[in-house]
């Protein structure tokens, strides 16, 4: 009995202290946010400034002529304009708050109560507010947020429903911005420079951004098979019980690789190359209500 009182106190203990740690660094996100904004664009201009005079001339200006120059130039301009667009997309656009969308919550509900089939609306407990389906709580924000990926303190904002394709495509065109630069200096390679000299250190800084890519890489991928982060670590665990079940796990809200990305990018139009421009969009739907597959059921946290 003694044992089973110790066991449950360094529990609560532990607890406890995860609540803390938890406290203090959501706290320290909400400090340190703006400040990372205002680094991450002075990041993107220092690099920006220094293509543009420092490297460009050199690398291309001087030994390909004026007129491949301004090509070069005006889509590099384009790529920059692209992630700034979608970066203060991502950070200035809410990504959405069940609070906001009580009407379609409801609705939800009510639909839950007559299907089985469709998940339950949960009620959070701390910003006492229904919580929909694939919703989670960020305690940095201290509010629920619809379809919740992530917080991302380079943006000073949670990544969900509605901000998600700013978020991604910011990605895309950071990870193509660094790939232009490295390419571009790397045709004064071709003529003689030394990428490893001092003066051409910033090279070496752009090539360091291009592990983005593997970031971005993972995100396509959750696009792809229509999970967020929090649930691709759920499914991992459902699929895991699963397996020892001898089942074979599906996530429902899975629809196909093109059904999975419409509902990111809304539906394609001419090409699958223009969900990359600059857009206003709305994604389709409200973020509450979820087209779901028949079989199998999510792993709700």
């Amino acid at each position: 009995m003694k044992r089973v009182v110790n066991c449950r106190c360094i529990q609560r203990v532990v607890l406890s202290a995860i609540g803390w740690i938890d406290w203090a660094f959501s706290l320290l996100l909400r400090v340190v946010g703006p400040v990372l904004v205002v680094l991450a664009n002075s990041l993107i201009a220092l690099v920006s400034v220094q293509w543009i005079f420092g490297l460009a001339p050199v690398y291309v200006t001087a030994p390909y002529g004026v007129v491949a120059s301004g090509l070069v130039h005006a889509f590099g301009i384009y790529l920059l304009l692209n992630i700034l667009f979608n970066y203060w997309g991502c950070l200035l656009t809410r990504p959405g708050f069940p609070g906001d969308h009580l009407a379609a919550v409801e609705a939800a509900a009510e639909r839950a109560t007559r299907d089985s089939t469709v998940p339950r609306v949960r009620f959070c407990k701390r910003c006492r507010v229904p919580k929909p389906a694939r919703t989670h709580h960020c305690s940095v924000c201290n509010r629920c947020v619809l379809k919740m990926d992530h917080h991302c303190p380079w943006v000073n904002n949670c990544v969900g429903f509605f901000n998600y394709r700013y978020f991604l495509l910011f990605l895309l065109h950071l990870a193509a911005g660094c790939v232009f630069v490295m390419c571009t200096c790397l045709l004064g390679h071709l003529q003689g420079h030394d990428l490893l000299s001092a003066r051409n250190s910033s090279v070496l800084f752009v090539a360091v951004l291009c592990a983005l890519g593997i970031f971005l890489f993972w995100h396509v991928y959750l696009v792809l098979t229509n999970q967020t982060t929090i649930e691709f670590y759920s499914n991992r665990m459902d699929a895991m019980e699963a397996r020892r079940e001898g089942r074979t796990f599906r996530n429902q809200y899975s629809l196909g690789y093109r059904a999975n990305a419409e509902q990111v990018f809304g539906p394609r139009t001419r090409s699958y190359l223009g969900w990359t421009l600059v857009s206003r969009t709305r994604p389709p739907g409200d973020g509450v209500d979820w087209p779901t597959h028949p079989r199998e059921a999510l792993h709700h946290v």
